[in-house]
């Protein structure tokens, strides 16, 4: 399995490393189950620029600009689909290097949210599970958590997301205002999900709407 390689500026070269590296994810057109089957290879996945700084990886005639970096593991937790039973995932995901600004670039299966352990479909699953048929917060745990816990009544990583929307930071094109109650905004994340889901997909359930459609918001 090819990892990439890290290619130095040539000798005699002014630029200079710093000392943090700014770090940026970007997204697949993949989705994670075929990431998990044949993980892409370093030219596949390549990003067609850096994302901090606009170098090309590739122009006619010139050395690569976006070099390989290796490979990361990054866990995925959720269901795979609605109605399945929520498993943890871990796939390989790659890294890659900008010769100009040193920025190193991760590129992720197209349903992984960054920061987050869980998928962004799993995420928007559980939000609309909250808004449309009003589960419990616990009954949502059961069907998005990997770990049987049943002692309490309620979700903390629910009220984070939650929390996140509110802020903008976690799919922010659903933001509400911040006095916003928790089923307005798990309805608006359910609407925009619903919004994105793909025409070939029209007659799914709502949910399958939900889930596919949070997985095409990268």
């Amino acid at each position: 399995m090819a990892t990439g390689v890290l290619v130095a500026p040539p000798s005699g070269s002014s630029t200079c490393l710093p000392s943090r590296s700014p770090v940026r994810v970007v997204h697949s057109k993949l989705p994670c189950k075929f990431w998990l089957q044949q993980i892409p290879s370093v030219d596949e996945a390549r990003p067609g620029s850096c994302p901090v700084c606009s170098l090309a990886s590739r122009e006619p005639g010139c050395s690569l600009g976006v070099v390989g970096h290796g490979l990361r593991e990054r866990q995925l937790r959720g269901p795979a689909a609605v109605d399945v039973s929520p498993v943890i995932e871990v796939v390989l995901v790659r890294r890659y290097l900008c010769l100009r600004c040193s920025a190193v670039i991760t590129v992720v299966p197209q349903d992984v949210e960054p920061r987050r352990h869980y998928s962004r479909p799993a995420i928007a699953l559980a939000l609309a599970l909250l808004a449309l048929s009003t589960q419990t917060a616990s009954a949502i745990r059961q069907a998005i958590s990997p770990w049987r816990i049943t002692a309490t009544s309620g979700w903390a990583t629910l009220r984070r997301w939650i929390v996140a929307v509110r802020r903008g930071v976690l799919f922010p094109s659903a933001a509400l205002p911040p006095e916003a109650s928790s089923a307005q905004v798990a309805e608006r994340v359910a609407q925009v999900a619903l919004s994105h889901a793909p025409p070939s997909l029209r007659r799914a359930p709502q949910l399958a709407l939900v889930f596919a459609g949070a997985a095409a918001m990268a």
